[in-house]
């Protein structure tokens, strides 16, 4: 029974449309993991409508509920509101939390273009860009996330930090291994171009490296023992298909999934996600310094 859960939401709504009418809300309909799929699809359609007919009273039979996007033109009684089916036992949870973060991330469109001319240069299916402590992705591509996938690469995550807690080096020694390579990737690179030179074409972007470093990969926060600036790993599934796993610093990785065939052209794919690393890095970068200067 969630008639208490309905009222309480239905009283959310209300107090946040007196402060921004605009507001977008994000709905997880959690435990649902007893149901069997129709079950899933009449509770959430049940709940949708209880809300819905709730605020089509409230404007004398007016429908208030058209689902808009933030771009379009807005009518000022519209509800903006998404409804996510969760569960513990299962990575549904991580799935609907991925989609709310990066409808508030500011770098989302940036992100997925560079992740559709990553997969597009590269031959690939699909590629998430995760952070590594919650298994969040941040970012994807354009193409339809597959749950199913999306839990095989939340499970190589896992995978590579049980290895590490094995074969894996001290923290100490990742963050010597990460200054080294800044170091000789400043000799090579010049570490004194210009941030300006930043190129959403990624793919044919010349890395730099700046002090910027500092705010990618800081150590004043919780950083992760399993990748440093030489971690990448390949698995081959049954299916004929790979996971391509390259991190991105200490916080972020990138999983691509590809045919198995793809790997013949390995060199390529190594090129190309080196660059989209970098071009990451930099747009971070940028954000932040753009952020520090408007605050300054």
């Amino acid at each position: 029974d969630y008639t208490q859960s309905i009222s309480s939401l239905i009283m959310i709504i209300q107090s946040g449309r007196r402060v921004n009418l605009r507001l977008r809300y994000e709905v997880f309909i959690h435990k649902v993991d007893q149901l069997s799929e129709e079950e899933k699809i009449d509770a959430q359609r049940d709940i949708h409508n209880q809300v819905r007919d709730h605020f089509t009273d409230l404007n004398n039979g007016t429908d208030s509920w058209p689902l808009i996007s933030f771009g379009s033109s807005l009518n000022s009684q519209s509800v903006l509101i998404n409804f996510h089916l969760t569960s513990i036992f299962d990575h549904s949870i991580f799935e609907a939390f991925s989609k709310v973060i990066q409808k508030l991330s500011p770098q989302f469109n940036y992100l997925e273009d560079l992740l559709n001319y990553l997969i597009s240069a590269s031959n690939m299916e699909q590629a998430f860009l995760f952070d590594i402590q919650t298994k969040i992705s941040i970012a994807t591509d354009s193409s339809p996330t597959d749950i199913q996938m999306y839990e095989v690469c939340c499970n190589m995550i896992d995978l590579q930090i049980n290895m590490s807690q094995i074969y894996g080096r001290s923290n100490d020694n990742v963050f010597e291994a990460i200054d080294d390579n800044i170091n000789n990737e400043s000799l090579v690179n010049g570490i004194h171009e210009s941030m300006n030179s930043y190129s959403s074409s990624s793919l044919s972007t010349t890395p730099v490296r700046t002090s910027c470093s500092s705010i990618t990969e800081t150590r004043n926060e919780p950083t992760s023992d399993v990748f440093d600036s030489m971690s990448s790993s390949v698995i081959k599934l049954t299916s004929g298909r790979a996971l391509y796993l390259k991190e991105i610093n200490n916080h972020l990785a990138l999983i691509c999934i590809l045919h198995e065939k793809a790997l013949t052209k390995q060199a390529i794919i190594e090129y190309n996600v080196n660059q989209l690393k970098s071009s990451i890095l930099d747009l971070f970068c940028f954000t932040n310094q753009t952020s520090t200067s408007l605050v300054v």
